[in-house]
């Protein structure tokens, strides 16, 4: 094993059309799935196996997959030793098993015990209105998201969801909205698919100087200068 090895073979897997799907696809299925917006998710494997043999490459795909589910659970609020102890336990029995010809199953069981993780950690953490207002803003991430308009959303008056906001979560629920759109521009910008004015108006921001001044403000950097960083980590990579 030797980082030239690897290089070679990422490049002659990209050159074969290997399709691997985005970092975007993954986390709005992930957090549709475990925040309860999607019931419906579905796992496949990738066409490019990962192990010679069939019953090691199901294990490998399946430990991913809990490795993957367990820090997406995590960062929805879900406790992070409950998680972690999860992932252990889980990753164990796969590579204990003599077979899986069940791993539909497993899939369906691991994913079920990770939403649970999810809910309790939400119901612990928030009040019922608290709750309400973050789902709401996490599904309307892409408009403008304003206090008046989770307010009316989920019934509650404006000056009674700030006031509770900011007790509950520690920030307003404007800084909130905001951090939540600068995490997710700077995840469009990591996977390259959009422009700065693209990420913008697809976030709810008229104004593309206003777009990147919110963006310093939160990353430290311009939208620019953290693309191109990402691009130069992934220069140093393929040399």
């Amino acid at each position: 094993m030797s980082r030239r090895q690897a290089e070679l073979a990422m490049k002659q897997m990209l050159m074969s059309g290997y399709g691997h799907y985005s970092r975007a696809e993954e986390n709005k299925a992930f957090n549709a799935f475990l925040k309860g917006i999607d019931t419906q998710f579905e796992y496949s494997w990738s066409e490019f196996p990962l192990a010679q043999q069939p019953l090691r490459a199901i294990k490998n795909h399946l430990i991913c997959f809990v490795a993957v589910t367990c820090r997406y659970a995590a960062d929805l609020g879900a406790d992070d030793e409950r998680c972690y102890a999860l992932s252990d336990y889980y990753i164990n029995e796969i590579e204990n098993r003599a077979d899986i010809q069940n791993w539909k199953d497993m899939i369906l069981e691991i994913s079920q015990h990770y939403v649970e993780q999810v809910r309790l950690g939400s119901e612990k953490k928030y009040s019922l209105p608290i709750q309400k207002a973050v789902r709401y803003i996490r599904q309307h991430l892409y408009e403008t998201c304003r206090l008046q308009d989770v307010a009316a959303a989920i019934g509650v008056h404006p000056s009674y969801l700030s006031s509770l906001f900011k007790k509950e979560t520690g920030v307003s629920l404007t800084h909130f909205v905001r951090e939540m759109k600068m995490n997710e521009a700077k995840n469009m910008l990591r996977d390259g698919e959009y422009s700065e004015s693209e990420i913008a108006e697809m976030l709810g921001y008229q104004s593309l100087s206003y777009f990147c001044k919110v963006f310093r403000e939160v990353h430290s950097c311009s939208p620019r200068e953290f693309a191109m960083g990402e691009m130069g980590l992934a220069g140093e990579l393929s040399t």
